[in-house]
């Protein structure tokens, strides 16, 4: 019985190591070397494709698989980001009819094109959440906001980069 218990703790640890059809971890295409430009931003909040841009450069930066290069021309492809809705609102209320919580929320749309042909090789749209506290006090209310920016930012960054890979 002690054999099969450490038998299965050894399974459950490796793992099947099953993955999709496909080539996981390698970019669309056979891309080698990417350009990322600044994420356009079609919604009234400033400076969330400052934020966004910098994070997704970052988190591709950390991949070795991928060279991110800072010259266009020399690029395979250009992943191009356009967030496309931010909003935040009232989540939960306390029982005198004040806000407790809000809710944050980015959807961005990116593609990675062909430097050549402009054609899609990858698109997606990609939706991030996050809660966030209310405050009385408004410069608060303002940290605790960028705060669950930062996060979705993070968030999606990571998740452009894990789709992108996985070519889903």
């Amino acid at each position: 019985m002690k054999m099969y218990v450490q038998l299965i703790f050894l399974l459950c640890l490796v793992g099947c190591g099953y993955n999709f059809p496909g080539q996981v971890g390698v970019l669309p295409g056979g891309v080698e070397k990417i350009y990322i430009p600044l994420f356009v931003n079609q919604t009234a909040e400033p400076l969330l494709e400052n934020k966004l841009t910098n994070l997704v450069s970052e988190v591709f930066t950390r991949n070795h698989k991928i060279g991110q290069i800072e010259n266009r021309e020399l690029a395979d492809a250009i992943l191009q980001g356009t967030i496309i809705n931010y909003r935040s609102g009232a989540l939960s209320y306390d029982r005198n009819d004040a806000i407790g919580e809000y809710r944050a929320t980015m959807t961005v749309a990116v593609a990675l094109l062909d430097t050549d042909t402009k054609s899609p090789l990858w698109e997606k749209e990609i939706s991030w959440s996050s809660i966030y506290h209310a405050a009385d006090d408004k410069i608060a209310q303002e940290d605790f906001e960028q705060q669950a920016i930062e996060e979705i930012s993070r968030h999606l960054a990571e998740e452009i980069l894990y789709q992108l890979l996985d070519d889903f």
